[in-house]
């Protein structure tokens, strides 16, 4: 026996009472399966045999009691068996319950109730009297039977058949509600509480209007609470509990037993308690399941060295599996090695890379390496390595990485070597190794599948015209948190997706402006990135270790990488954001859109760059131009919103087939405090290796052909040399670094030309003020924030009449836009503005006077007002807002 539970009482980590719990309860996790649970947990696993469920009935018992349960129940699905064997075996405190399937005879639409204290004539009745199918007859039953209930998971929709209308119905039947699930997500209680909460004479007067339907039970406002694991791996169970307090004045033998126990719940008296479920433990018990199945289905069937390094695997999950005996492990490994011999010379890399990263995964987590060795008892481990969730998940993630980033790097160095077989060795192992991540995967999207409904049902059941406030008469249960609004009535939460902040470019620029907007302006924003270059610290920024990163060819001072898919998933999962942003159509822009697909949320764009411009650019190349444009147009398609930087580039999305009404032209906007003309002090020029008093012709960027760069090479030449001859002097400087650094910086070694490298922050500030004139020659740039930057800071700017920044410049006043098919044009313009320092001044007035009105503030506000709009409309869709909240076209894809 656990005993009651009393201060000082010691208990597992995860099993103590957390904060507001009462200390002095008797508690039982009141919804536990055993192997009676035989069924499949799915249709397709019954095709294989797989039952839902391998815990022996004494395990689930001793695992009970050793978290400090005081009273055991199993619940198993449509049957009692699990129970009976253990009363009829003479264990004390055994609460007989079944978790049975129910139906509305309306529409099938599937419930399951939890039903305590039942015999097996009461269970045979259930059948007998055909109550499975009419939930209406079943609740009465209950009623007549006056037996102990409980809706479990009443917001889990299992037959795609669950609605508000369904939910209100069973608020009449049922006197008990599985307000804490440890299988299903926490937000399922949230909702579920204050719905509870809001009950009331008044609120259900209502409700038998509405549906002319009357209450099975009598004050049916006054809800009884349950609490239980849903366990059905012989992990979580006593991890969530139900628990009846007792104080001085009540005797707590009473309530060991079962009958008074459950009188006291449906009183109202108990409290549910413990921990809910979220994707990793569902994940584990998937796991679990499938590893015994695996055991006693698969296993016996595979070679020696098969079982052998399945029997070290399974261990995870806490299962015994027997191994082969050493002779018959020893012929199988010599007929491999002389099998090996006589065919290929290398064999799969998988087992030895394995073997290389286990014992240092597992050093770095001690708790997880202690418990494969833990003893456990009736043949099953207390704690399987499974577990303890959150430690595993995290293991999990640093073995995958690290076994991943070694196939890879083999993967490569075959390649190199030019070895076929090997190559599609690593990548067949690789690919196997990822296979082992569908569960996370799939529990990641199971688990937020009742999201839109969830969302739905709150606005619905808490808008301003709907239920009652909990502090109506006659509601005297208040929820965990009073606070559960109309999502509508909320603030919304951002997550931005990007493949570039580390960079110095003006993408990483102007979303470390919006983490800076987000937080002076109190908005819920979190950019998200994997990179191993230096990225900015900010508390809005998260940055991902990459399974696998190296320099892009050609371009060293960037990178490609793979990021840790299931960690960024989890993370956000946690964080639960209403909108997803992708910044860049890479591999995190891959992770954002699958995000978007797990929560059921829209996605908004920017277009930064014109990929399929540049490829063509770089590699005229009409073949790799088209996949280019049929990737951009596969990877924006399902966008609610797509910003563009300039009008000139949202005809270029349009000619990609997307649908102009989804294109928005993001207001400009930069730091104008940072860039200012203030900052201009002439005297650092010197420090740099440049004349005091020479003209600086400017140009900020990555320093590539992309850029049009070859051109300015060309065009500086036949600049520099009219200068001479009018007498003026001048010096080129390059701000940024890239793959044509060396060609450019040789070019031009006797043409006045100074490369200064990437420079940040206030330096950056002080140069670009300290110039005199900016020319930026590039064709594909959709806004080039430099311009901007350059004009704010006081200089005049030439551009080409070809992409984003001929738009935020004004011909003759601020600048001039210039032909780019005529290099003559842009030689004059230089010449005119170094010789002519009057107009150059007079220019670099007008171009910071007209970046005034551009801050990042305004910028950063129109941006949140168009996810704010892409979120409502969304929110419309699925029936969480009013119509007529906002303008929707119907037409638009979410």
């Amino acid at each position: 026996m656990g005993g009651i539970l009393r201060r000082g009482d010691a208990l597992p980590r995860d099993s103590r009472p957390q904060p507001g719990d009462r200390l002095q309860a008797v508690r039982v996790d009141a919804h536990c399966h055993s192997n009676a649970s035989s069924g499949p947990a799915a249709a397709v696993l019954g095709l294989i045999g797989c039952p839902e469920c391998y815990s022996e009935p004494e395990q689930v018992y001793d695992q009970a009691i050793a978290r400090g349960m005081d009273l055991v129940a199993l619940t198993d699905h449509d049957t009692i068996d699990g129970a009976m064997h253990l009363v009829e075996r003479g264990f004390p405190n055994v609460v007989v319950g079944e978790e049975v399937t129910v139906y509305f005879p309306e529409d099938r639409c599937k419930l399951h109730v939890l039903v305590w204290n039942l015999t097996p004539a009461l269970h045979e009745e259930i059948d007998n009297q055909g109550l499975r199918s009419d939930v209406y007859l079943f609740a009465h039953w209950l009623r007549d039977r006056n037996l102990a209930h409980s809706l479990a998971h009443p917001l889990y929709i299992q037959n795609h058949k669950l609605t508000r209308w369904h939910v209100e119905r069973c608020a009449l039947l049922f006197k008990g509600f599985e307000t804490l699930n440890g299988a299903h997500s926490g937000t399922h209680r949230s909702v579920l509480d204050e719905y509870l909460a809001r009950l009331s004479p008044g609120s259900v007067h209502r409700l038998i209007q509405d549906h002319n339907l009357e209450p099975v039970w009598p004050r049916i406002w006054e809800k009884a609470r349950t609490g239980g694991s849903d366990d059905h791996g012989l992990l979580n169970v006593g991890r969530t509990w139900t628990a009846v307090p007792f104080d001085a004045a009540t005797d707590p033998n009473a309530l060991l037993d079962p009958r008074e126990f459950f009188k006291a719940v449906m009183a109202g008296k108990s409290q549910p308690g413990g921990v809910a479920g979220h994707s990793s433990l569902l994940a584990h018990q998937l796991t679990t399941v499938g590893a015994q199945y695996y055991a006693e289905k698969v296993a016996p069937k595979t070679s020696p060295r098969a079982r052998y390094a399945a029997a070290k695997i399974l261990r995870f999950a806490g299962v015994d599996m027997k191994l082969p005996s050493l002779p018959a492990l020893a012929w199988d490994t010599l007929k491999a090695k002389l099998g090996a011999k006589i065919g290929r010379k290398s064999g799969s890399p998988l087992l030895d890379i394995v073997r290389e990263c286990l014992p240092p995964a597992l050093d770095a987590f001690p708790d997880i390496k202690s418990r494969l060795g833990r003893p456990g008892f009736r043949g099953a481990a207390l704690d399987s390595a499974l577990a303890d969730h959150d430690d595993m998940a995290s293991f999990f993630d640093a073995f995958q990485g690290a076994v991943s980033g070694k196939l890879l790097s083999g993967a490569h160095k075959a390649a190199r070597r030019r070895d076929k077989d090997l190559v599609r060795e690593h990548i067949v192992s690789l690919l196997a190794v990822q296979a082992a991540s569908i569960p996370y995967v799939f529990s990641l999207f199971h688990q937020n599948k009742e999201r839109p409904f969830l969302e739905r049902f709150a606005h619905e059941a808490f808008g301003s015209a709907a239920g009652s406030a909990p502090g109506e008469p006659g509601n005297t249960h208040l929820p965990i948190s009073a606070t559960i609004d109309a999502p509508a009535n909320r603030p919304m939460k951002v997550a931005l997706f990007t493949d570039t902040l580390a960079d110095v470019n003006g993408v990483s620029r102007f979303i470390q402006n919006c983490a800076t907007q987000a937080k002076l302006t109190g908005r819920e924003f979190k950019a998200l990135t994997s990179t191993r270059m230096n990225c900015p610290v900010h508390e809005n920024i998260v940055n991902f270790d990459p399974v696998a990163a190296t320099r892009m060819p050609k371009y060293e001072n960037l990178e490609a990488a793979l990021p840790p898919v299931l960690q960024m998933l989890r993370w956000v999962d946690r964080y639960q954001p209403d909108v997803i942003h992708v910044s860049t159509p890479g591999s995190v822009g891959l992770v954002g859109l699958l995000a978007a697909r797990m929560l059921r949320c829209p996605v908004v764009g920017v277009y930064h760059t014109d990929f399929p411009a540049y490829v063509d650019h770089l590699f005229d190349d009409t073949g790799l131009t088209w996949s280019t444009s049929q990737y951009m147009k596969f990877f924006y398609k399902n966008f609610s919103r797509i910003f563009t930087r300039s009008q000139d580039y949202a005809d270029s999305l349009a000619k990609l087939g997307l649908d102009a009404g989804r294109l928005v032209r993001l207001k400009p906007g930069i730091d104008i405090e940072a860039f200012h003309a203030s900052q201009r002090d002439v005297s650092i020029w010197p420090s740099y290796g440049l004349s005091p008093t020479s003209v600086k012709v400017l140009y900020a960027g990555r320093v590539s052909v992309e850029k049009n760069l070859p051109a300015l090479v060309s065009l500086w030449k036949q600049a520099q040399k009219r200068l001479k001859l009018e007498g003026s002097e001048a010096e080129l400087v390059i701000i940024g670094d890239g793959p044509y650094r060396s060609r450019m910086q040789k070019d031009l070694a006797e043409h006045g030309a100074h490369f200064l490298g990437f420079r940040h922050g206030q330096e950056l500030a002080r140069l670009y003020a300290s110039g005199d004139v900016f020319v930026f020659p590039s064709l594909t740039d959709t806004l080039g924030q430099v311009v901007m930057e350059a004009q704010a800071s006081g200089m005049p700017v030439l551009v080409s009449n070809q992409g984003g920044p001929k738009e935020v410049v004004s011909h003759g006043r601020t600048g001039f836009v210039l032909p780019a098919e005529r290099p003559q044009d842009w030689v004059d313009a230089i010449a005119n503005l170094v010789g002519d320092g009057a107009k150059r001044r007079m220019m670099g007035q007008n171009a910071f006077d007209e970046m005034q009105a551009f801050s990042i503030r305004k910028s950063f506000d129109h941006y949140w007002s168009i996810h704010e709009r892409a979120w409502r409309e969304h929110l419309v869709r699925i029936g969480a807002a009013d119509p007529a909240s906002v303008d929707v076209d119907p037409a638009m894809s979410v």
